[in-house]
């Protein structure tokens, strides 16, 4: 009966995950929607107070989901079930880090973004671009670890 329980613990960690990537997955969207708006020269401080707004949703949910994954999500439970996989785990838990600081970096300057001058502002906007892609990238490799720890057969069974 336990195990049973545990399954379903397991089961339900799972689809929540699943749904906070797709939250996660909807906010990146809305951000490179964004930041790709041509506006005109009348229309960039619109723009530009949209790109603060859907930035500091996209840091604060990728914050969140990050602790998720940590505390309650996938890592402990990949660590537990396949240790030959503990180093991509680490490497994974890095980029967390990474990711941390290139928050905690960008944060003023997404604050200031309205304020900044046109040109400045143009360079902060090629930062938060080139951090979807790398946040892109750590989730292709989440799934492939996540794909890998499910599927590799552990043999022994005869």
């Amino acid at each position: 009966m336990l195990s049973h329980s545990m399954r379903s613990d397991a089961r339900a960690a799972a689809q929540a995950a699943c749904l906070e990537h797709q939250i996660l997955d909807h906010v990146k969207q809305a951000l490179r929607v964004t930041l790709q708006w041509k506006a005109p020269a009348f229309g960039l401080s619109r723009k530009l107070s949209s790109v603060q707004f859907t930035s500091k949703s996209f840091m604060r949910h990728l914050d969140r989901m990050m602790e998720l994954e940590e505390v309650e999500g996938y890592m402990e439970a990949v660590r537990h079930d396949k240790p030959n996989l503990e180093a991509r785990v680490q490497r994974l838990e890095q980029q967390h880090d990474e990711f941390r600081d290139l928050i905690e970096e960008l944060q003023p300057e997404v604050a200031a973004l309205a304020a900044l001058p046109a040109a400045r502002a143009q360079v902060v906007c090629h930062r938060l671009i080139d951090f979807l892609n790398r946040v892109d990238q750590h989730d292709a490799d989440e799934i492939e670890l996540l794909q890998q720890s499910l599927a590799c057969d552990v043999g022994g069974e005869g």
